[in-house]
């Protein structure tokens, strides 16, 4: 073992290590959680486990290399992730619709891919900011110790997790979670995309109308966050096509607003050279020569007149 990254009464989060057969080089690192047999946490990784055994492997969620039971624990050795988290991201990067539209697909494809890889769709049960990894352009969804496979004998889940305010109500007893369960969580985290604070259920109304949340996401964030399920979404999938239509609303009124705001004058229409102006045409003539007052050219026509007379007399 390295060192631990996060330990609770039900489960361990190591970095840890392996050694090569000469006991001497080092290999890793790798994840190593360990879940207590009584936690009723972790299952969810066999699960993963089963499918890449059968070739099926899961795009946005870390590699799974052992799942081992124990009397006392469930350990599993999985891929080690670099990257960060969405929270740091966002506290780093700045939230907004420009982020959201960076994260909210590939976020709704890896709650796509754990719904709908294996005969039960399993359930995350706890999407949130910290457990999302970003390195470049690659997004993965992590900690899945409490996901459950959904069953449709059930009523209830059995046991009562979550984040407050990323969590629906039917994961504290309102009934099973489902589908439509990770899709509550999916639109509490694009709220958090969009403002870089925690959502809190019991505000829910006051963040439809928060400013930072552009009235074409309104709609698709309102649905997602039902109180009744069955109102939701009915897939991640769906879910994703709405913001992607709305993005691209955004996206196309801002481009026009940009237009509009550093739009070109229109060019002046060039006066040809052989038309002067009106200005140029009615003073070219008093420019270079003073006007001649009218008392002088009646005396000039009387003068003239006699100087014709005296020419016809002689």
């Amino acid at each position: 073992m390295d060192h631990v990254l996060r330990e609770t009464s039900q489960e361990v989060t190591e970095v840890v290590y392996r050694y090569g057969a000469d006991g001497k080089a080092r290999i890793g690192p790798f994840v190593r959680k360990r879940f207590r047999e009584d936690a009723g946490r972790g299952y969810a990784y066999l699960q993963i486990l089963r499918a890449q055994t059968r070739g099926v492997i899961l795009q946005h969620q870390p590699l799974i290399y052992e799942c081992e039971q124990s009397g006392e624990s469930l350990d599993v050795v999985m891929e080690y992730l670099s990257g960060e988290t969405l929270r740091d991201l966002a506290m780093r990067d700045g939230a907004g619709v420009a982020f959201a539209a960076r994260i909210m697909p590939d976020l709704c494809d890896a709650v796509s891919e754990l719904h709908e890889s294996f005969e039960q769709p399993l359930i995350h049960r706890d999407v949130k900011p910290s457990n999302v990894i970003v390195n470049g352009n690659r997004l993965k969804l992590i900690d899945l110790g409490i996901a459950r496979t959904y069953r449709n004998d059930a009523a209830h889940d059995t046991m009562r997790y979550g984040t407050p305010g990323y969590a629906p109500p039917e994961q504290y007893g309102y009934g099973q979670t489902i589908t439509r369960s990770d899709v509550y969580a999916l639109g509490m985290t694009l709220a958090f995309c969009l403002t870089g604070e925690d959502p809190a259920a019991d505000l829910r109304e006051r963040l439809l109308a928060d400013p930072r949340v552009r009235q074409e996401l309104r709609p698709a964030l309102s649905k997602a966050t039902e109180f009744d399920p069955q109102r939701r979404y009915a897939t991640a999938r769906e879910f994703k096509q709405d913001l992607e239509l709305a993005f691209v609303a955004i996206g196309s009124k801002t481009a026009g607003m940009m237009r509009h705001n550093h739009a070109t004058p229109a060019p002046a229409i060039p006066t040809p050279p052989y038309a002067p102006t009106q200005d140029s045409a009615t003073s070219s003539t008093s420019d270079t020569r003073p006007e001649r007052p009218q008392r002088f050219t009646v005396l000039g026509r009387i003068w003239n007149g006699l100087l014709v007379a005296v020419w016809v007399v002689f």
